[in-house]
């Protein structure tokens, strides 16, 4: 999932990214756009770039939240537990210790699953220079480059089964950049980080 924020220059001071982290951005406002960029001359391109701080936040797609995802783990503990209860009032008392690791399991999977889906990329891009952070809550990775001399690469193979590789970087410093992206929506973070470059 792309999210596209502007924020004009003269506003306030350039934000960061620990609000789009925690998927609050105060002073920026969305511009969620379903068109994809046409690719121009680098002149006319100079010329359309307006004074202001461009985001885009690049996420995976979470189907369920945390708290449908404590629903299901609810359901199966409803079913598990209660399934042990039975057959330790039959004599059976061994399953209910079972039933209850097998909840435990699903939930710390869920958990996992769900933590490791709330990575974010924060790509910033201003008039100088751009700064990519990556992170969970917050910024846990850094790196400022300079717009001038910074290069965008999109390699991708015509196989079904690659996404292709994305890259931004400068002085022989390269970045990978939408990970957690397929092949389509990669495509597109590349059209609209080149149209901005």
């Amino acid at each position: 999932m792309i999210r596209k924020f502007e924020t004009p220059v003269g506003e306030d001071q350039r934000e960061t990214g620990e609000s789009y982290f925690s998927g609050n951005p105060s002073t920026a406002q969305a511009n969620v756009s379903s068109e994809i960029p046409t690719e121009q001359s680098d002149k006319v391109r100079a010329a359309e770039k307006p004074a202001t701080i461009t985001t885009l936040v690049v996420s995976p797609n979470l189907s369920m939240s945390w708290r449908a995802n404590l629903l299901l783990v609810a359901g199966i503990a409803f079913i598990c537990i209660g399934t042990g209860i039975v057959w330790a009032y039959f004599g059976l008392w061994l399953v209910l210790p079972f039933a209850g690791l097998e909840v435990l399991f699903v939930t710390v999977c869920l958990y996992l699953t769900v933590r490791k889906l709330s990575r974010k990329e924060v790509i910033t891009i201003d008039a100088n220079e751009i700064k990519l952070e990556w992170g969970l809550y917050e910024p846990q990775q850094s790196v400022t480059l300079p717009r001038h001399w910074s290069k965008l690469e999109y390699q991708c193979d015509d196989s079904p089964f690659e996404v292709g590789s994305l890259t931004l970087g400068a002085h022989g410093k390269y970045y990978p950049l939408g990970l957690s992206l397929g092949r389509d929506e990669k495509r597109s973070l590349y059209r609209q980080l080149y149209q901005l470059l």
